[in-house]
């Protein structure tokens, strides 16, 4: 998320940069960063049509901000929920879509999914969030990206089959920490939110009513380590020096007892569950055995990027947690959520 760790996803921007390049493997990288739906141009949200990604972008606090919209099938019949998705640091929405493969489990359970591009000096290069203690143009420039994320729900549920009232937010990287803090500062509107392998922000974080949250992390995510040690405040926050302190500091949001905690071993990952939480609330943490700075389960995103270890879908896992906290939230069962699968090419 820094950028300092060799071999992090950059989405685009590294995508074109590294060693030489055949012209022709450049363009379709270009081209697979970007999106088809990117390419076709921007179209009112009026347009937006059930089983299809389209084009959109809003004025938010004089900037002109651009995101994705996918909607499910479902979406032809009846108002779906809304799940907010983030990109990592120096990627941008198209690349999120493609890597994370969110769309397909999406259509299976009736989710739409906003993929927003952050903000950047290069048209859609090298893109970031603003998070607060974090990172790059967006912090230096002050940007609003809550602002963004207010806007995108109204637009969204004023013009598309969207409920408003079942909104999420889930991220890569730093677009996890984006997640969490939407989590902190917009808790009235987002039932649950999910940080795939993001630092928790070294901001204060004082929500106005619970929220759950699932955390994923990787055992051999270099980057999330030096992003833990690094994005600290000298005098900063305890729950952002590792995820499992954000697991405790969440669990205490929710009103779960202190310290009440399951966890379930498996070959692909072990999950730490609070217990004894109000009804409706959950907080989890995900540690995929083996895994590197990537989504579990998703696709590389350039051709020397860190491999994602099989076995465990994080798509899958992460709309299974935002459908069961919609419904009344159930202990899950781990078959659902972890199965067979073949390591990304």
């Amino acid at each position: 998320m820094t950028g300092r760790v060799p071999g992090r996803n950059m989405g685009l921007f590294t995508c074109v940069t590294p060693g030489v390049m055949a012209r022709g493997a450049a363009m379709v990288c270009v081209l697979t960063s970007i999106g088809c739906a990117t390419l076709v141009g921007v179209r009112p949200l009026s347009t937006a049509r059930a089983g299809r990604t389209s084009f959109h972008e809003l004025r938010v606090g004089g900037r002109t901000r651009r995101f994705l919209l996918h909607l499910p099938p479902a979406a032809a019949l009846q108002r779906v929920p809304l799940v907010i998705a983030f990109h990592g640091h120096h990627g941008n929405g198209a690349v999120l879509e493609n890597q994370s493969h969110l769309d397909a489990v999406a259509d299976r359970l009736g989710f739409a999914i906003a993929y927003p591009d952050g903000t950047g000096r290069f048209g859609y290069l090298a893109l970031s969030w603003n998070v607060g203690t974090c990172c790059g143009d967006a912090r230096a420039d002050s940007v609003d990206d809550l602002a963004f994320a207010d806007s995108l729900i109204a637009a969204t549920g004023q013009t598309a089959q969207v409920d408003v009232a079942r909104v999420f937010a889930a991220g890569f990287s730093a677009g996890g920490m984006l997640a969490l803090r939407l989590a902190c500062e917009r808790s009235t509107q987002f039932l649950a939110v999910a940080d795939i392998q993001g630092a928790m922000p070294d901001v204060s974080c004082a929500p106005s009513r619970p929220v759950s949250v699932l955390l994923l992390q990787g055992e051999e995510d270099d980057e999330l380590r030096y992003d833990l040690r690094t994005l600290r405040r000298p005098d900063g926050q305890y729950f952002a020096h590792s995820l499992e302190q954000a697991l405790s500091f969440w669990s205490r949001i929710n009103g779960c007892v202190p310290g009440a905690v399951t966890r379930d071993t498996q070959p692909e990952a072990t999950r730490t569950r609070a217990t004894q939480c109000p009804p409706g609330r959950a907080v989890e943490l995900v540690t995929v055995a083996g895994h590197p700075h990537a989504w579990p389960g998703g696709d590389r995103t350039w051709l020397l990027a860190p491999r994602p270890a099989g076995g465990l879908d994080a798509s899958q896992l992460v709309l299974e947690f935002f459908r069961d906290i919609a419904a009344g939230y159930r202990p899950p069962q781990w078959p659902s959520t972890v199965r067979p699968r073949a390591a990304s090419r």
